[in-house]
C-alpha cells in the first residue's frame, strides 16, 4: 500500500525507548503522538514533526568551534 504524497513519513528510527521526559529517545515523539500517528491527518503529522524538530534541537549538544591558527 502506498501513502499519499502529502502525508509525512513517520520519524520512527526503530529505537523505541522512553526517557524520563516521556519522549522516545529515537524519534522525540511523546507516547500520545506515537499512538496517534496512524490516524493523524497530514496536517497534524506535519505539526508533530515540527515539535519533533524543536525537541531534537533542544537536546542537541552545543556546537563548539575550534579557533583557527593565525596565518603566518
Amino acid at each position: 500500500m502506498t501513502r499519499p504524497i502529502d502525508t509525512p513519513q513517520s520519524p520512527c528510527i526503530g529505537v523505541c525507548q522512553v526517557n524520563q521526559q516521556q519522549l522516545c529517545v529515537g524519534c522525540f515523539r511523546t507516547l500520545g503522538e506515537i499512538g496517534r500517528w496512524s490516524i493523524a491527518s497530514p496536517a497534524e503529522k506535519r505539526s508533530i514533526l515540527g515539535l519533533v524538530r524543536q525537541r531534537r534541537a533542544a537536546q542537541a549538544p552545543p556546537v563548539q568551534t575550534v579557533p583557527s591558527e593565525p596565518e603566518s
